[in-house]
């Protein structure tokens, strides 16, 4: 197949490349690195000018030889309505990045090319549909409300209109990362919020306020195909997300299927209808849910994998990769392990980490602190078997209160225990205040590791926010 692939992801580029697809990649500029170990394997690559806007993904395969050129009556894609590049026509258009996910599908429609169904695409994205076809389908979600435009009278009479209680929480209708997410207490703080929004940004008027489910925050990852469970994870956050507003980091424990063999079931049936109800019958999801056993509410749900190292989490705790996955959905390979239907129960055969309980946390930031907390720093704690380091010993660190990807890096843990996992993740976070905050350093310090002393520390150099919008 020749496959338009949408966002620069180094695990859907390799399965596709195995399984013998000929791949025309689209990436925003931000991506350009991730591209570079692959130009010489892929078919096409161009840069765009946004994932969110469909004539600058379709341009773009015109300009790098993707397509043929613009047909006689003008439809842009030669009579046959898929083009004819050298690599035949475009047979399956698939994003692996949230924003991504609208523009594929419809993308996919114009050339007539295997893609997900924009309507189902749109209610897997845009979160006040998304909750009326659950509120349709009986399944329990927060009371909500569009306001078309928040510049426009008071928000909380509009909320109150609609039957939205206090506490809430304003969004964008179809964000991600928690970009243009925060809280309100009462109705005076909500209009004073929505105003503030309309002030930073006009393209903020539009905005999506809800009420706000106290408890714990869940998210249940997985693969869905032919309309059944393939695949399910249950995971629960240390604290909710909208916390990293507050300089808390986004952290997670997955629990062990075995070991929680009624909690799994709960979930299999909860996320089954709520795919059901959106119409997402193939590809995987990631679903954030809030309460507990025997009182779940549903959040939100993307037609993606989830962002930072969930993806590690499913391939310890499942044995299956949720990126190779959502290509594969779309391109109707086989996903590898968790390809045939879950059991009448919904629960997944445990993979490699079974028995094990694996979780990861973001660094946090200090925010205008120079990092000094490296790499070898976080590994010495015991339990830590991988880690991700975005921002650099020296870098300045920028405040984590715009969305909840940004952190100095990622560390996955993997423990005997659920309290022996999240006591090594809380420690990775206090370890990161401690260097960070200590004061007269002005460099990182060595890890007692006898290793000899540490090099000479770059100058400090601004560090913008990560350009993770598939999280």
């Amino acid at each position: 197949m020749h496959v338009v692939l949408i966002g620069a992801r180094s695990e859907a580029i390799e399965a596709l490349l195995a399984d013998g697809h000929a791949v025309s990649l689209l990436y925003e500029g931000g991506e350009h690195r991730r591209v570079d170990p692959y130009r010489d394997r892929l078919a096409h690559a161009c840069a765009v000018d946004s994932y969110l806007v469909v004539e600058s993904l379709w341009s773009a395969l015109h300009h790098v030889g993707a397509l043929d050129p613009a047909g006689p009556d003008g439809d842009g894609d030669g009579a046959d309505g898929g083009g004819a590049g050298p690599h035949g026509s475009v047979d399956a258009v698939v994003s692996v990045q949230e924003h991504g996910m609208v523009p594929a599908a419809l993308l996919g429609r114009l050339l007539g090319a295997r893609a997900i169904d924009p309507r189902v695409a749109l209610r897997c994205r845009d979160k006040a549909l998304q909750k009326a076809a659950w509120r349709a389908a009986g399944i329990p979600t927060a009371d909500w409300a569009v306001v078309p435009d928040a510049g426009r009278g008071s928000v909380a009479r509009a909320a109150a209109a609609a039957g939205v209680a206090a506490p809430y929480v304003v969004k964008p209708t179809a964000g991600a990362a928690t970009i243009g997410v925060a809280a309100a207490d009462g109705p005076a703080q909500l209009d004073a919020l929505a105003a503030a929004l309309v002030a930073e940004s006009e393209t903020r008027r539009r905005l999506l306020v809800e009420h706000r489910v106290p408890g714990e925050e869940w998210h249940l990852d997985g693969l869905v195909r032919d309309g059944a469970l393939a695949a399910l994870l249950v995971s629960r956050y240390l604290v909710p997300l909208i916390e990293t507003k507050r300089g808390r980091p986004a952290a997670t424990v997955s629990l062990p299927p075995a070991d929680h063999p009624d909690l799994y079931r709960e979930a299999a049936e909860l996320t089954g209808r709520a795919l059901a109800a959106l119409g997402h019958r193939d590809g995987v999801f990631h679903f954030e849910v809030f309460g507990g056993p025997g009182g779940f509410t549903a959040g939100e749900l993307a037609a993606r994998p989830g962002g930072h190292m969930i993806g590690a989490l499913a391939e310890r705790v499942l044995g299956i990769d949720l990126w190779a996955a959502a290509v594969r959905a779309v391109t109707g390979d086989r996903p590898g392990r968790g390809g045939g239907p879950a059991d009448p129960g919904g629960l997944p055969d445990p993979g490699g980490s079974a028995g094990r309980v694996v979780g990861f946390t973001d660094i946090p930031t200090l925010a205008g602190a120079v990092n000094r907390l490296g790499r070898e720093h976080v590994e010495r704690i015991p339990g830590v078997v991988d880690v991700e380091i975005k921002i650099r010993p020296g870098e300045v660190m920028p405040a984590m209160d715009a969305n909840s990807g940004i952190r100095i890096g990622t560390a996955l843990v993997e423990a005997a225990t659920e309290q022996d996992c999240r006591d090594a993740l809380l420690r990775i976070a206090d370890l990161a205040a401690e260097l960070n905050s200590a004061p007269g350093l002005d460099s990182a310090p060595e890890p007692d590791s006898g290793s000899g002393p540490a090099g000479e520390q770059p100058p400090p150099q601004p560090r913008t926010s990560p350009d993770d919008k598939e999280e």
